[in-house]
């Protein structure tokens, strides 16, 4: 027992140390700060020795620091994390810092979040991001630095009297000295000097050095007049703030150009940095509020264009149920239970509890979500098809190998049947393209011309690849029964081929000579070659293209039906030869 009262203790001792040291943080931190300013208080030594300044400030930089970075995690998630044209999303912080964010609840009605979207986008319109703030105050402020520079420009006397002096000054003659000035002239006497008596000799240097002292000076003399109307220069033409002037100009229009170069960029991104200002901004105002001790969770709904706040509150955790009380055991207080109840006295009726007078109706889970999913749905474009063939063609002619075209023939039967997959895309509401790919079955029943005996014929059965083109064009604004009309394009490549050319047996042959001479005649077919099935494959040229005609009603956008009549058949190779007159066929549609 006494060492559960010392364990208590301690925890108690530690506890209320933490809390003061925690309190006595913030002090020191506040009072460091005003010790760092240019005026220093006299305790501030003792300030400094007492809260160790150093550690403090570093500890608050390194926080501040995690909560930056925190809060940019924060940034990224709110430009990331919404899909949706509104978002309602649950923001947890952890002791100040940012822990996760999740799909949350909106308490906003459909009216609400779209007259406050429609605001928050009119907002937008008007506002310019901080980075392009930044930099067009930059170009201003250079350029009213610029427009304090100008002087009043220079005559061109001055132009020109600067230009001397400056040229003056940037190389001055070297100073001759005597010695230098007797050994020009002595250089320069041979040739100016004509033969002298020697008096004249012994008297020459005299007369070399004089000469040389009043060249030198002349050339002082000179060189402070030009000194002097240099000085002069500058203070009524102002050479050397000319000068400085016209380099600042230079160096501030190439630094306003550059900035300016840079605000133009930002301009051409700004919707992203818009987007960034304005979540900072939700972070910010998220942060404000959670920058406490312990677990703190805000409920916010913003637009994913803008990121404009449209509600924040604060999300309450759901208080945990009290469990159950654990019933009485045998040994629990047996001469209570052994008593007899008191008779129940009579107990007022309770207060009936106070009916709210507006009972709040929970919102439901991300209204702007579904709304803006069936909105999606509702302008969908895009669909995969899944379509249906069944028709009747016409044929006159057919191709047997080793043979030839037979013609001459007359038509039966013939039946096509097809599947196929496209691809559709409406580019209004009542059009669209498709493309897509698909195979084709084709069967057909020939009889001969002038046989009217059903035991002469032919047959075949043909399957082939085929890749459908349309068009359709319908009539807007009608949800259901929306009439269409359609132009398609066919490309049938044949594949592969059963047939059979249909002769009597040789004893009915024989027996009906004259009906076989008919036949052959009309066809020019040597019946004793064909007896039994043949089969081949179509060569690679053989191709068939087709127009058709179409004419329909979409019962919705995933299930159509129409009618088509073909206007027109080519062929290349041995491909068959059918009919256009006699060419139609009903397409069905399932669309998803």
């Amino acid at each position: 027992m006494r060492n559960i009262f010392k364990s208590i203790s301690a925890i108690a001792i530690i506890t209320a140390f933490a809390s003061t040291f925690s309190f006595a943080d913030a002090i020191c931190y506040d009072l460091c700060m005003s010790c760092r300013n240019a005026e220093r208080a006299e305790n501030c030594n003792k300030i400094e020795t007492t809260c160790n300044c150093p550690f403090v400030i570093d500890s608050a930089k390194s926080k501040n620091m995690g909560i930056e970075i925190s809060k940019r995690k924060l940034i990224d998630d709110l430009i990331a994390g919404c899909d949706k044209s509104v978002c309602a999303r649950t923001v947890t912080f952890q002791d100040g810092f940012y822990k996760n964010i999740e799909k949350g609840r909106t308490t906003l009605t459909r009216f609400e979040l779209i007259s406050k979207s429609g605001d928050a986008e009119q907002r937008a319109l008007s506002m310019q991001p901080s980075a392009i703030k930044a930099a067009n105050a930059t170009v201003d402020s250079l350029t009213r630095r610029r427009s304090f520079l100008p002087i009043a420009p220079m005559s061109m006397e001055c132009t020109e009297r600067c230009d001397d002096c400056a040229g003056k000054l940037k190389k001055e003659p070297a100073t001759m000295t005597p010695a230098d000035s007797l050994r020009a002239a002595q250089a320069a006497a041979p040739a100016t000097t004509p033969t002298t008596s020697p008096a004249d000799s012994a008297q020459a240097p005299v007369d070399t050095v004089a000469l040389a002292k009043a060249r030198e000076d002349s050339i002082a003399k000179a060189d402070s007049l030009r000194k002097a109307f240099c000085r002069v220069t500058e203070t009524t033409c102002q050479c050397k703030a000319h000068e400085e002037n016209t380099a600042a100009l230079i160096a501030l229009d190439k630094e306003i150009a550059e900035k300016t170069a840079i605000a133009d960029s930002l301009v051409k991104i700004k919707p992203a940095l818009l987007r960034e200002d304005m979540a900072r901004a939700i972070a910010d105002s998220v942060q404000a509020r959670c920058n406490t001790q312990g677990k703190c969770r805000y409920s916010i709904t913003y637009t994913s264009k803008e990121l404009a706040l449209l509600e924040i509150r604060i999300e309450e955790d759901k208080p945990e149920p009290a469990p159950a009380a654990a019933a009485p055991t045998p040994t629990q207080a047996p001469a209570e239970v052994a008593k007899p109840e008191p008779a129940p006295e009579p107990v007022a009726p309770a207060a009936e509890p106070a009916v709210e007078a507006c009972p709040q109706i929970e919102a439901p889970a991300d209204t702007a979500e579904k709304d803006s999913e069936k909105e999606k749905k509702k302008d969908r474009i895009f669909y995969k098809v899944t379509e249906i063939t069944y028709g009747n063609f016409g044929e006159r002619s057919y191709y047997a190998k080793d043979y030839g075209r037979i013609k001459n023939l007359d038509e039966e039967t013939g039946y096509e049947a097809g599947v196929s997959y496209l691809f559709r895309w409406y580019f209004y509401d009542g059009g669209a393209f498709s493309i897509g790919l698909g195979t084709f079955y084709h069967y057909k029943k020939f009889n001969y011309e002038f046989t009217p005996d059903e035991k002469y014929g032919i047959y075949y059965h043909n399957i082939g690849a085929d890749i459908p083109i349309s068009f359709r064009l319908g009539v807007p604004y009608i949800p259901i029964l929306k009439p269409f009309i359609s132009q398609t394009f066919n490309f049938h490549k044949p594949i592969f081929e059963v047939y059979k050319i249909e002769t009597p047996p040789e004893d009915e042959m024989d027996e009906d000579a004259m009906m076989k001479s008919l036949a052959s005649d009309a066809t020019g077919i040597d019946f004793d070659m064909f007896d039994d099935v043949k089969t081949r494959f179509n060569a690679a040229k053989d191709l068939t293209f087709s127009v058709w005609l179409g004419f329909g009603v979409q019962i919705t956008r995933h299930f159509s039906v129409e009618y088509q009549m073909n206007f027109g058949v080519a062929t290349i190779g041995h491909a068959h030869k059918y009919v256009e007159d006699d060419y139609w066929r009903i397409v069905a549609d399932f669309a998803w």
